[in-house]
């Protein structure tokens, strides 16, 4: 297949993955995300062959900046819906300089008002325990970077919050008289109805100050003023993302890149590390994770940082809906008061753990999730607080208990922190088919970074080598053989899977010989040894002869790995020394016994 023919058929794959719209708030978009193979030559920046092509077919577009990965927005004269970009899409699949090309979509915060309290700090058996968490952490050193639509200068958060970055490069949705700037106070994202293009919203709607409320969940102080945030002593990087409308994938991209440490062209650098990147937003349009999300997301895990979503709000598919269906993110679903799955949230396979989000009801003021806010309809006004509803609201419990771990443990990794959350969840109240491995338990997540508590199931896995004679014997054609057993021993509690010994010889030896233990497969090119499953209190044997011409003692080894097993692995690498001792026993042996006969 050549590269067009593979790049036109990637493109109908990915045109195909965006599937239907999503309900019919699906905002339009005036932009692609546009990443060619090689490098653009400068004179190209202006007007290069792929959109030369779109202005013969009647789209009028301009190159604007270039993302850290590579890839640059394209501005098209107009806004359009899906099918419209998707016809855009199309004719760009027939340029095989392009690497890939996306919409560069508007996503939207997850949320619906209401008044509340924080019952979800440590409900029984239904909150996310966090008041017995800050026995062993308050989020002291730790920054969570809050991706929204900016904060608010709220007096429950003033101590806690850091300087940030509004990152929004559009005049209008930025609502604030300019692009981007240092500034990241959120002006209102209130729009009157149609102003979004589309017919879209059908009417007038409210700002929703979200990223305040967010922050307040994550990281509000423990001031006696009003609500306290799951790690009270932690920081917010407030980076402003949504405005109007709704947000750019393009301008969330930049931020993600920015706030894990990376450059990102006409912005100065952040000075400030953070430890967790909350992303309580989503996409309005269905489909797969794009390239654009998931090279950032990337690489702020390999910076070390611990990048969080919400699942989404329609009540469908999360492998629909971006950036929660990114790989390398903690997807959150949400459950309610009573630790229920919540009626709104997404469910799926690319959840990884659900908290609480709450659910409004009528005449239910307590059942939200309570968190700093604005009166403000349009701009801002008086500061209150109010119950929100949604997985926007479970996604900074998470990212705030990111924080919690990073504070006591600087440097566990991303990789470790969400085992722990996942391996510590809490049963569901009912059943809450796909919604991760279960409810945020923060105290038992800290606890197990900190080594204070091991996975339910353990097995203790121990190799031992154990000389079956042991010695060099001579075989009388210059070479001799040394045979040893190696034994495997699970001493529980529980059972043992997916094991491998490995066997490691000296440089001068050959492997003659190797019997598996029952149920083992074994390769004699790697002399590794795998079988499915132990027991607790069982063992498992295997013999092995090696060839050498080396009469003296050498050093073997052998190692066990296995799933489920227990921290404390000083058992399970073993070296022995074999061989020496016996040379010429071989050729005597024989001649006495044919002596007695």
């Amino acid at each position: 297949m050549g590269l067009r023919s593979r790049f036109m058929l990637e493109v109908s794959i990915l045109l195909a993955s965006w599937g239907a719209l999503g309900a019919d708030t699906q905002m339009p978009t005036d932009r692609l995300i546009i990443k060619f193979k090689d490098t653009l030559p400068a004179l190209e920046r202006a007007n290069p062959r792929a959109l030369q092509r779109l202005a013969q077919l009647g789209v009028a577009a301009r190159m604007g900046r270039r993302l850290p990965n590579g890839a640059y927005v394209v501005e098209m004269s107009e806004s359009r819906r899906q099918n419209g970009w998707l016809d855009v899409m199309h004719q760009l699949s027939f340029e095989s300089d392009i690497a890939y090309v996306e919409p560069d979509l508007k996503m939207m915060p997850d949320a619906d008002p209401y008044f509340g309290h924080q019952w979800y700090l440590n409900y029984p058996n239904r909150g996310v325990n966090a008041e017995r968490a800050w026995q062993y952490s308050t989020g002291l050193g730790a920054v969570v970077a809050v991706l929204d639509t900016g904060i608010l200068p709220h007096p429950d958060l003033l101590s806690n919050t850091l300087p940030g970055y509004d990152f929004i490069s559009d005049s209008f949705t930025a609502n604030d008289g300019g692009g981007r700037d240092n500034n990241a106070a959120d002006p209102g994202d209130g729009v009157i109805a149609g102003a979004c293009g589309g017919g879209q919203p059908e009417e007038d709607r409210k700002s929703t100050w979200h990223g305040t409320h967010v922050a307040g969940i994550a990281v509000a102080p423990m001031n006696g003023i009003g609500v306290v945030g799951v790690a009270h002593q932690a920081k917010v990087l407030p980076l402003r993302v949504l405005g109007r409308c709704g947000g750019y994938t393009s301008d969330i991209v930049d931020a993600i890149y920015w706030a894990a440490g990376y450059s990102v062209a006409g912005v100065a650098n952040n000075s400030t590390a953070v430890d967790a990147i909350n992303l309580s937003l989503s996409s309005t349009a269905t489909g797969a994770c794009g390239q654009a999300y998931s090279d950032a997301i990337t690489a702020a895990v390999n910076a070390g940082v611990t990048v969080v979503t919400s699942a989404g709000n329609k009540a469908a598919n999360a492998a629909d809906y971006a950036p929660g269906n990114c790989a390398g993110v903690i997807n959150v679903a949400a459950v309610d008061r009573y630790g229920y799955q919540a009626p709104y949230t997404n469910t799926g396979a690319v959840v990884d753990v659900a908290a609480a989000g709450g659910r409004i009801v009528a005449g239910d003021i307590i059942s939200g999730i309570w968190s700093t806010l604005n009166a403000g309809q349009f701009a801002p006004g008086e500061h209150n607080y109010v119950a929100y509803q949604g997985t926007s609201m479970a996604a900074p419990q998470v990212a705030a208990t990111v924080a919690l771990m990073r504070s006591v443990v600087p440097d566990a990794t991303p990789e470790a922190m969400e085992v722990a959350i996942k391996d510590t969840a809490a049963d569901f109240t009912s059943p809450c088919v796909g919604c991760g491995s279960g409810r945020l338990d923060a105290e038992e997540a800290v606890k197990r970074v900190l080594g204070l508590t091991v996975p339910n199931a353990v097995a203790d896995l121990k190799v031992v080598l154990q000389g079956d004679n042991g010695k060099f014997i001579d075989a009388g054609d210059g070479t001799g053989t040394i045979q040893y057993k190696v034994i495997v021993t699970n001493n529980g509690p529980d059972l043992a899977s997916d094991l491998t010994v490995s066997n490691i010889f000296p440089s001068q030896v050959t492997l003659d010989y190797l019997q598996p233990a029952v149920g083992a497969i074994c390769n004699i090119s790697t002399y590794a040894c795998s079988w499915a499953e132990q027991p607790a209190g069982e063992s498992r044997t295997f013999t092995i002869r090696v060839r050498t011409s080396n009469e003296d003692k050498m050093d073997f080894a052998a190692a066990i790995d296995g799933a489920d097993t227990d921290p404390n692995t000083a058992d399970n690498y073993v070296t022995r020394k074999f061989g020496g001792g016996m040379a010429g026993l071989l050729l005597l042996l024989p001649t006495l016994l044919w002596r007695r006969r």
